[in-house]
């Protein structure tokens, strides 16, 4: 596991404790001499531990994907660079930034083809300039569709942070999109949750206490992208990682991160660009069964994590290129479709979980509706009574494992 503390804050935190240590033991020695009583150094340091959990910041990450150029909406760059800048008039600071796939854009090479990394070297420069607190080195940057599997992508598997971890699910090779055009994917999805489950069983096993935040760029959930009315059985076999995520979910604090579904309207259902999803709500997860290129069925699963879309950043649209050419994107207005991003702040007995837009804080999730692409596309497919409901930011997630003194 890879090692990434924060040495500057930590740094900064020594400082805060040496000099309010200092003005305690000032302070007291003064008032007990005026009293004639006197305190001990456990009292002082205790109280000066309690006021250093106020003064340093919280651990803050930073959520996004999709950063995909489109006419007829703004250039990546300068979305990020807007909501990046609406975070920071929200005081929060961000101490590292993590992408959810698709960094290029191209109607026919979608099948890992283009290379990511004069984007991520974009976004990089967007962070140094907007986000100081963040190490370029922590950053994580995971495989989208569009995405060759170059070294500017990070490692799959499990990123170990001072007081959080990072799971990589890259696409291609662990949980990759058209899962029902070859039945090699299929295997590749259930190895890749094999060893989630082995490296999950070993955080539980050794008591693991910090937020695991699960980074992939396809979804867990059922829409019409997965099944007959589409045909290409996106994410079907989604259950083999959803089952795994959701058993670990008993013993860890999980959030898990997607992207991939801003185009078509997939999501309306859900709230279109704005998704999300608390422990102990429900959620409709494909069921594969004897189908091998695509399904019509899911089970309806009681959640044991946090669930949400990162926030796109280049475009949304509820409709596909050929709508978007022939000038009819006007037709297929449906539920949210503002470009986010989010912000997670690891507190010691709390994540607090916030979403922005350039125009500042945004709704976590949108009021679900039917998705307008073809005519209604998951019409009779999605019932009403799954649709989402409007979530405000921020969400305080209770931790199961709640830290003592500062994190």
């Amino acid at each position: 596991m890879k090692k990434e503390g924060k040495k500057l804050r930590l740094t900064a935190a020594i400082i805060v404790m040496l000099l309010l240590i200092c003005l305690s033991v000032f302070f007291l020695i003064s008032k007990s001499r005026e009293s004639g009583k006197s305190s001990s150094i456990e009292s002082v340091i205790e109280s000066s531990e309690e006021k250093i959990k106020e003064a340093v910041p919280p651990e803050t990450l930073v959520f996004a994907s999709d950063y995909q150029d489109m006419s007829g909406w703004d250039k990546p760059s300068e979305t990020l660079t807007d909501i990046l800048k609406q975070i920071k008039s929200a005081d929060i600071i961000p101490t590292n930034v993590i992408y959810c796939g698709d960094y290029t854009n191209d109607a026919k090479l979608h099948d890992y083809q283009l290379k990511p990394d004069d984007s991520i070297e974009e976004i990089r420069d967007i962070v140094a300039k907007e986000c100081s607190a963040v190490s370029q080195d922590n950053m994580i940057f995971v495989q989208g569709n569009h995405d060759q599997l170059t070294e500017a992508i990070s490692a799959t598997g499990l990123h170990e942070y001072d007081n959080y971890l990072v799971y990589v699910l890259n696409t291609q090779y662990e949980f990759p999109w058209k899962q029902g055009r070859d039945p090699a994917f299929k295997d590749r999805v259930v190895s890749a949750s094999e060893k989630m489950k082995d490296c999950f069983d070993d955080l539980i096993a050794h008591g693991e206490t910090r937020p695991v935040i699960i980074a992939g760029h396809v979804p867990l959930h059922f829409t019409a992208r997965t099944t007959s009315r589409h045909s290409t059985g996106d994410n079907m076999y989604a259950s083999y990682i959803f089952d795994v995520v959701n058993e670990a979910g008993e013993s860890l604090d999980i959030v898990y991160l997607f992207g991939h579904n801003h185009s078509k309207g997939w999501d309306c259902y859900l709230g279109g660009s704005s998704v999300f999803r608390e422990t102990g709500e429900e959620m409709l997860v494909p069921y594969a069964g004897n189908n091998t290129t695509s399904t019509d069925d899911f089970t309806i699963e009681k959640l044991n994590f946090t669930y949400l879309n990162a926030g796109y950043t280049g475009y949304y649209m509820n409709c596909g290129p050929e709508e978007l050419n022939n000038g009819t994107l006007g037709d297929y207005t449906a539920a949210d479709e503002t470009l986010t991003v989010t912000t997670c702040e690891i507190r010691p007995d709390e994540l607090v979980i916030t979403r922005f837009s350039a125009e500042g804080q945004h709704p976590l999730s949108w009021d679900g509706e039917g998705d307008p692409y073809k005519g209604g596309i998951d019409a009779g497919l999605i019932g009403s009574e799954f649709y989402s409901t409007r979530k405000d930011s921020p969400a305080h997630i209770q931790r199961m494992h709640k830290k003592g003194g500062n994190i």
